[in-house]
C-alpha cells in the first residue's frame, strides 16, 4: 500500500493543474446592470417634511411615450383628485384642512395645476409635497395636528387622516370642529356624525388622543403639536 501512495498523489496534483487551466481559461461573470431599467422609469415620491414626515414614501413608475404629469400622478395608486380633477384631495388615505393644501413640483419645480396635462419624460421626479395656505414662506416651521378616523370593526374600509396647522391652545373640540368632516350637537359636547356616519343606537364615536381614550369632559383638553385625535366607531357595550 505504502507504494501505490505517491501513485495517488500525482493523480491529484494532475487533476489539480486541470482545474487551475480551467480557472484561468474563463472570463470572470460580473452582474450586468441594465441601465434600461432607470432610463424608462419615472419617480414618484411624496415628501411630508415637517408637515407629515410619517407620510414620506416613494415609488418608481413604468414610463410610456405620452405620460402626463396628471395621468402619472393617478396611476401612482397615492393620489386622489377632487370630483372636478382640478385640485389634489388626498394622497395615500391623507386629506387636508383649509389650512394646507397639496402641491407638486416636477424635477425641483412648482408646478401648477392647471400645467398638471403637461408630458413628461423617462427618469423624470415628481414630488408631491404640503405647503400652507398662508405661504408663510419656506423658513417657517409650521407644526400640525392629526385626525383619524377609523370605522373600527363595524366600518373596517373607513379609514381617513385629516391634517393641520397647528393653532396655539387648540382644543380637542377645535380641532373636530374645524375639520369639516365632524357634525357636533348644538351644544358641541357630543358628536352626532363623523364622514356623515351616525352611529346606531348602540353605535357611538369614541374619542381618543394619541390612542387613549378621552373622559366626558375631554373636549376641552389643550393639545400639543403633532398629537392625534382618533375618532373610532364603536359599539355600546
Amino acid at each position: 500500500m505504502k507504494k501505490r501512495i505517491p501513485g495517488y498523489i500525482g493523480i491529484c496534483l494532475f487533476i489539480l493543474v486541470i482545474l487551475a487551466g480551467c480557472s484561468e481559461t474563463q472570463p470572470s461573470e460580473q452582474p450586468i446592470v441594465k441601465e434600461t431599467e432607470s432610463q424608462n422609469t419615472i419617480t414618484v415620491a411624496v415628501d411630508g417634511s415637517t408637515f407629515l414626515p410619517d407620510a414620506t414614501k416613494s415609488i418608481k413608475r413604468d414610463f410610456s411615450e405620452g405620460l402626463t404629469l396628471k395621468k402619472a400622478l393617478m396611476n401612482s395608486g397615492l393620489v386622489d383628485f377632487t370630483a372636478d380633477g382640478k385640485r389634489i384631495q388626498s394622497v395615500g388615505e391623507v386629506s387636508l384642512d383649509s389650512s394646507l393644501s397639496w402641491a407638486v413640483k416636477l424635477n425641483g419645480k412648482d408646478i401648477d395645476p392647471e400645467n398638471w396635462d403637461m408630458e413628461l419624460h423617462a427618469k423624470d421626479e415628481v414630488i408631491i409635497y404640503v405647503k400652507a395656505a398662508d405661504n408663510g414662506g419656506d423658513d417657517v416651521a409650521y407644526q400640525t395636528t392629526l385626525l383619524k378616523v377609523s370605522g373600527g370593526n363595524i366600518m373596517p374600509n373607513l379609514n381617513r387622516q385629516y391634517a393641520g396647522v397647528y393653532v396655539q391652545e387648540c382644543t380637542v373640540r377645535d380641532v373636530l370642529k374645524s375639520s369639516g368632516i365632524v357634525r357636533m350637537s348644538e351644544n358641541n359636547k357630543f358628536v352626532v356624525s363623523v364622514e356623515n356616519v351616525i352611529p346606531r343606537m348602540n353605535q357611538r364615536w369614541m374619542i381618543m388622543v394619541n390612542d387613549k381614550e378621552l373622559m366626558e369632559n375631554g373636549l376641552d383638553m389643550k393639545l400639543n403639536p403633532r398629537d392625534a385625535v382618533k375618532l373610532e366607531l364603536t359599539t355600546v357595550s
